[in-house]
C-alpha cells in the first residue's frame, strides 16, 4: 500500500509539474494566433497591392498595343479613349503608391513578407518601362500627327474649299486631344516612377 501510495503520490506530483510547465509555455503561446492572424492580414493585402499592379500593367499593355496599331490612322476618338485610359492607370498608381507607404510604416523586418515586397518590386520595375515606352509612343504619335496635319493645312490653303475647313476643324480637334493625350503620358511616368520609389522602400523595409 506504501509502494502504492508513494507512485500515485509521485505521478500526482508529476501532473502538477506538468501542468504548471504547461501553464507557463502556454503564455506566450497565447500571444501566437494574433501574431498569426496580423501576418495572413499583410499577406492579404499585400497580394492586393500585387493584384492591382498586375492589372495596370495589363492595362499598359493595351495602351500599346492601340499605340502601335497597324490597323490604319489614330482618330480622335481612340485619342481621347487612350488619354482617358492613361489617366485611369495614373489614378490607380497613385494609390498603390499610397498602399506601399501605408506598408512602409508597418512593416517589421525579418516578418518573411520579402517574397510578396519583392514581387510588387518586380512588377512596379515593368510597369516603369511600359510607363516610359507609352511616352515614347505618344510622343511619336503628335509628331507624325502635326507633320500630316501641316500637309493637310497647305493643302487645304490651296484649295480655299468649304469641305476641307472642316478637316481643319477636325485636325483642331485632334491636335487638343493629343496635347492632353501627352499630358497623361507625363503624368503617367511621374507616378511609375514614384511608385517603383515606394515598392522599393517596401522591399528594403521587409528585409
Amino acid at each position: 500500500m506504501k509502494i502504492k501510495f508513494a507512485l500515485s503520490a509521485g505521478l500526482i506530483l508529476l501532473t502538477g509539474v506538468g501542468l504548471a510547465f504547461a501553464g507557463k509555455a502556454t503564455k506566450p503561446a497565447a500571444d501566437q494566433p494574433a501574431a498569426v492572424e496580423q501576418q495572413e492580414m499583410k499577406v492579404k493585402e499585400l497580394k492586393d497591392i500585387l493584384f492591382k499592379l498586375v492589372r495596370q500593367d495589363e492595362y499598359l499593355d493595351e495602351a500599346i498595343e492601340s499605340l502601335n496599331s497597324t490597323e490604319g490612322p489614330i482618330g480622335l476618338q481612340d485619342i481621347s479613349t487612350l488619354g482617358f485610359s492613361l489617366k485611369s492607370i495614373t489614378k490607380n498608381l497613385n494609390l498603390v503608391s499610397a498602399l506601399n507607404k501605408t506598408e512602409f510604416s508597418t512593416m517589421q523586418p525579418g516578418s518573411n513578407l520579402s517574397k510578396y515586397t519583392n514581387a510588387i518590386l518586380s512588377y512596379s520595375r515593368k510597369v516603369n518601362r511600359k510607363a516610359v515606352k507609352v511616352n515614347g509612343l505618344v510622343v511619336q504619335l503628335a509628331a507624325s500627327k502635326k507633320k500630316a496635319g501641316m500637309r493637310d493645312a497647305v493643302s487645304s490653303g490651296k484649295t480655299g474649299k468649304k469641305a476641307p475647313g472642316k478637316k481643319l476643324t477636325q485636325l483642331l480637334k485632334e491636335k487638343t486631344a493629343l496635347d492632353k493625350l501627352a499630358a497623361e503620358a507625363r503624368n503617367l511616368r511621374a507616378a511609375s516612377r514614384g511608385l517603383s520609389a515606394t515598392s522599393n522602400w517596401l522591399y528594403i523595409a521587409s528585409r
